[in-house]
């Protein structure tokens, strides 16, 4: 009894002065929303959530021995992965947890896209998720220098390399990432505190921002469903489901730390850590970034040197500029979602855009292609690896296709179609991978002006009946 009294009174005293039973009440009456879709999407901003909370606790504990230094950086990553104790299970989690976050935030990210979570008043918050998921991007890219070992550097020089591109700004801003004209020891420095302090509180701050967004606006609900959707309790109903969920990512983060420590052995998810990085040596072929990179760095390749009077690395900047741009833009640009209606276009504009990341990321593996052993002595045949990687799409597009018209009951398919066609044409018909992509563009460009034609047309005839 005297010890339910004391934390009344503990209470009490805290809720005098931070008036804490508004906030308890909140979290009483709030609720998520519940509709036709499934509620395992809204567990996946919890995921990774969970995920970033595992890098900070096992990124800590690394930096208790990192030391970074050309003589020290990869000897003190080699000394915790062979002498400290668990050490290579830390840093097994550590980049294990890396991929996984970046998984879980790709997915939630699409999945926010095809619900229309970003509905009015939810600008902000697809904002604001946008930019968290380009900070994660940014800790991937300046981690991997940080072993300092031969496969990060060069991975690195290629992957900076490509900021050049930046018109009037291009050598500046390599300048800046480099610490000067090379990947140098100083490059490391720069790297180092962009990961371990620029980053992260940049990335916490983000977080509490959107956290607050999720907070005062809710979870988006059902479209059409703003009035009175149906709920469940968010304590103790949404948090015990989203704490099972956390349960289940230890588990799995567990299992594949013990039983993969230095990664599948799969370009781009591997960590292993090879030899010390030489500047001076010459940099072997084959070398290939972050997975999520992936459909970026083959997307350079597939430009010309020379396009339009303009370098193809600016060319290739450009358009993916462009595609970000628009997808930051997409609460604004989906002008029927704003009103609550729906917005077949953009759910499509969403499939297209996973057609068009897969069958990069595909080609960027060499699926098919022959040759490319470890020294690249024998390089792949681009020909056989874009065919290879047709007939991959072909089928799993079809599948997908059929789910959205048989469950989703989705009629307009003109941006994924552009996008099958664009790899049909470049993987069967033989076509270069711009000239095919432009013939898909202008045959899509033609079919919306079709269908927005049509729908004026019919406008009045609706406006005008009875």
């Amino acid at each position: 009894m005297s010890s339910g009294r004391a934390t009344r009174s503990l209470f009490d005293w805290l809720d005098a002065r931070y008036s804490i039973s508004p906030l308890i009440q909140f979290v009483r009456e709030k609720e998520v929303p519940l509709g036709e879709h499934s509620m395992a999407w809204y567990f996946l901003g919890g995921a990774t959530l969970f995920f970033f909370t595992i890098q900070i606790v096992s990124g800590v504990l690394l930096l208790m021995y990192y030391q970074p230094g050309e003589a020290t950086s990869y000897e003190s990553i080699r000394y915790i992965t062979t002498q400290v104790p668990f050490g290579w299970l830390v840093r097994s989690a550590h980049c294990w947890s890396a991929h996984l976050m970046i998984a879980s935030l790709v997915v939630h990210m699409f999945s926010t896209m095809m619900l229309k979570a970003y509905r009015p008043p939810r600008e902000l918050t697809w904002v604001t998720g946008f930019v968290l998921f380009s900070l994660a991007l940014g800790f991937g890219f300046s981690g991997y220098l940080l072993p300092w070992n031969e496969l990060a550097f060069f991975a690195t020089a290629v992957g900076t390399d490509s900021v050049k591109s930046v018109p009037l700004l291009g050598n500046w801003l390599l300048q800046v990432l480099r610490g000067g004209p090379d990947v140098t020891i100083n490059t490391l420095y720069r790297f180092f505190a962009l990961h371990v302090c620029i980053l992260p509180i940049l990335t916490v701050g983000l977080i509490s921002v959107h956290l607050i967004f999720i907070q005062r606006q809710g979870m988006a609900p059902p479209r059409g469903e703003r009035k009175a959707p149906r709920g469940m309790k968010f304590f103790p109903s949404f948090v015990l489901r989203d704490a099972l969920l956390w349960l289940v990512c230890v588990t799995a983060l567990g299992a594949l730390a013990l039983l993969l420590p230095y990664g599948p052995g799969i370009p781009g998810v591997e960590w292993e850590l090879g030899h010390k990085a030489d500047p001076l040596a010459p940099a072997f072929p084959g070398i290939k970034p972050e997975w999520y990179f992936l459909w970026i760095y083959q997307l350079l390749k597939e430009f010309p040197p020379h396009l339009f009077g303009l370098e193809g690395p600016q060319l290739c900047l450009l358009l993916v500029t462009a595609l970000m741009t628009a997808w930051a833009l997409v609460p604004w640009l989906d002008r029927k979602a704003r009103r609550d209606e729906p917005s077949p276009a953009f759910s499509d504009f969403g499939v297209a855009a996973i057609f068009f990341l897969v069958f990069l990321t595909l080609k960027a593996w060499d699926i098919g292609g022959g040759g490319g052993d470890a020294q690249g002595a024998q390089l792949p045949d681009p020909r056989a690896v874009a065919w290879t990687c047709a007939w991959i799409l072909l089928p799993l597009a079809a599948a997908v296709t059929l789910l959205r018209v048989a469950v989703f009951r989705h009629r307009w398919f003109v941006f994924s179609a552009a996008a099958l066609l664009h790899a049909v044409l470049h993987g069967f018909a033989g076509l270069s991978y711009l000239g095919a992509g432009a013939i898909a563009a202008v045959l899509a460009g033609l079919a919306i002006g079709v269908a927005v034609m049509r729908e004026r047309r019919a406008a009045p005839t609706m406006g005008g009946g009875p």
